[in-house]
C-alpha cells in the first residue's frame, strides 16, 4: 500500500499536494458556512489517548458541534462504558474457578491473546465456550441473558448485596423482567425450558464465575442483562469472578475516556453543568455539547461536513460511507491510500501508533505507555498535527503526549462514584 506524506486535495475527479496551510485554509473556508452540529466526526479505536482527545477536543470547539463518534460505537450506545471496579482484572483470572467465554475464533487482538494465554495456562479449569460443540448456540444475547435472569427470579434464586440494598432499580427491573413472556424470550434463540435450566443450575452452583466476552458479539441489551445476571448471583462484587469484555481496537477503551461520545465528557462522566463549565474554562472559548442522536443522523445523512479519522484503515461502516458522499465536504486522516479515499474532499496523511508517544487503556481499564519505536517518515506526527489545527482555531498548543495527558487529566475526577454504577437496567 501507499504511504501518504502529504495532504491531497480533489480538484474536479483528481487529488493534488498541497500543504499543510493550504488545507487549514481549505477547512477553515468550509466550515464558515457550516452551522453548529452539521459537522460528523468519527474515529477509530486505534488512536492513542492523546490523540483521541485533541480531536473530541478539535470537535467540541472549532468544528462547532458534538456529533462525534466512533466506528465501533455509533449503533451501541454507552452501555459497554463499564466502571473499572466491575471488571475482573487480567490477574485475577488466574483465580477464576470457571470460564464462560463469546469467542470470535477468527478475531485478532492485543487483549485477545493475554486472555487466551491465561486461559492456557488454567487449561483445567472448567471452561463452557457458547455457539461450539456440546454448548448452545447463541444468536442473541440479550434474550438469552434475560431469560437466564427471568429464570432466577422465577424461582427467587436471586441472592447478595444488590439484590438486598446495593443495586439500584431492582424492584422495578424484577417487575418488569417478571411480566415479559418467557416463551417468547426462548424462542428467539429457539431455546426451550430445558435448556435455560441446565445452563442456569450449574452457574448458580460454579465457584468464581467469569464470563469473557468479545465484545463485539454483543449488542447493547446483552451487556446490560449480563452485568444484571452477574448482579442478581452475586459474583459481580467476589474476586475472580464477574465479567471482562474485550476490545477489539487497540483502544477501544479509550474512546470512552476521551469523551467520544455526545453525552460523555472526557474522564467518562456526563456531560452535566459541571464538566461544561470545567471544559470551557480550559479551553477558553465557546464548546458544544448539545445532544445529537448520532445514529439517527447518520442514517438520515444529515451532516453538511464528515471528519473521519482513520489512521491504520479500519473498515469503515457502509452507513458512514454513504454519510461522507452526502456531504457537502469531507475529510479523511489515514496512513495509507485506500479505494475509500475517492470519496473525500481532502485527505490528511497520518502517523501510525508506533511512531509517536502515547498512552493506550486495555479492556480492564488499566493505561499503559507507548514509546515511538519506529521513526515517523512525516514532517509531524498525530499529535503535531492535531496541535497545528487546533492552533488554527485559537486554541493552545499541545504537540506532546505529556502535555496533552496533564491538560485532560485534569477531567478525571477522584473518589466514589457509586451513584453512578449498579443500576439494574
Amino acid at each position: 500500500m501507499q504511504r501518504l506524506t502529504e495532504p491531497l486535495l480533489k480538484t474536479g475527479q483528481q487529488f493534488k499536494p498541497v500543504t499543510l496551510a493550504e488545507a487549514w485554509c481549505v477547512i477553515a473556508q468550509r466550515n464558515l458556512l457550516v452551522e453548529a452540529n452539521r459537522s460528523l466526526v468519527m474515529a477509530t479505536g486505534d488512536y492513542s489517548n492523546e490523540e483521541l482527545y485533541l480531536i473530541q477536543r478539535l470537535a467540541r470547539t472549532g468544528l462547532c458541534t458534538n456529533a462525534i463518534g466512533s466506528f465501533e460505537y455509533y449503533q451501541k450506545g454507552t452501555a459497554f462504558f463499564i466502571d473499572k471496579n466491575d471488571i475482573v482484572p487480567y490477574a485475577e483470572l488466574l483465580g477464576s474457578g470457571h470460564f464462560y467465554t463469546i469467542l470470535d475464533p477468527a478475531a485478532k487482538s492485543v487483549s485477545l491473546d493475554t486472555v487466551s494465554a491465561i486461559l492456557e495456562m488454567r487449561k483445567e479449569t472448567p471452561r463452557y465456550d457458547f455457539n461450539t460443540p456440546g454448548h448452545l448456540n447463541i444468536h442473541n444475547f440479550g434474550a438469552f441473558f434475560r431469560s437466564i435472569n427471568q429464570y432466577i427470579l422465577r424461582n427467587g434464586l436471586e441472592k447478595g448485596i444488590y439484590v438486598n440494598g446495593l443495586g439500584k432499580n431492582y424492584e422495578s427491573y424484577k417487575k418488569a423482567l417478571l411480566a415479559e413472556d418467557s416463551q417468547a424470550l426462548l424462542e428467539v434463540n429457539h431455546l426451550t425450558d430445558k435448556d435455560i435450566r441446565d445452563f442456569a443450575d450449574p452457574l448458580l452452583r460454579a465457584e468464581a464465575p467469569v464470563f469473557i466476552v468479545w465484545e463485539r458479539l454483543l449488542d447493547e441489551r446483552g451487556i446490560i442483562e449480563l452485568e444484571n445476571l452477574c448482579m442478581l448471583l452475586d459474583i459481580q462484587a467476589k474476586p475472580s469472578s464477574g465479567f471482562l469484555c474485550l476490545k477489539a481496537e487497540l483502544n477501544s477503551q479509550g474512546l470512552y475516556d476521551m469523551g467520544m461520545f455526545p453525552g460523555i465528557c472526557v474522564g467518562g462522566e456526563p456531560f452535566d453543568d459541571a464538566n461544561k463549565k470545567r471544559m470551557q474554562e480550559i479551553y477558553g472559548q465557546s464548546i458544544f455539547t448539545d445532544p445529537v442522536d448520532l445514529p439517527k443522523r447518520i442514517e438520515n445523512r444529515d451532516f453538511a461536513q464528515c471528519f473521519i479519522f482513520n489512521a491504520t484503515g479500519t473498515e469503515t461502516p457502509a452507513e458512514i460511507i454513504e454519510a461522507v458522499k452526502a456531504s457537502t465536504f469531507s475529510v479523511l486522516q489515514t496512513a495509507y491510500w485506500a479505494d475509500t479515499c475517492d470519496y473525500f474532499d481532502l485527505v490528511l496523511p497520518a502517523s501510525l501508533p508506533e511512531e509517536s508517544d502515547g498512552t493506550y487503556t486495555d479492556s480492564t481499564r488499566a493505561a499503559h505507555n507507548s514509546k515511538a519505536d519506529t521513526p515517523c517518515p512525516l514532517p509531524c506526527n498525530n499529535l503535531q498535527l492535531f496541535s497545528l489545527w487546533s492552533e488554527q482555531f485559537g486554541l493552545g498548543k499541545l504537540d506532546t503526549a505529556s502535555d496533552v495527558f496533564l491538560e485532560y487529566i485534569s477531567f478525571f475526577q477522584g473518589g466514589c462514584r457509586s451513584d453512578l454504577r449498579h443500576f439494574f437496567r
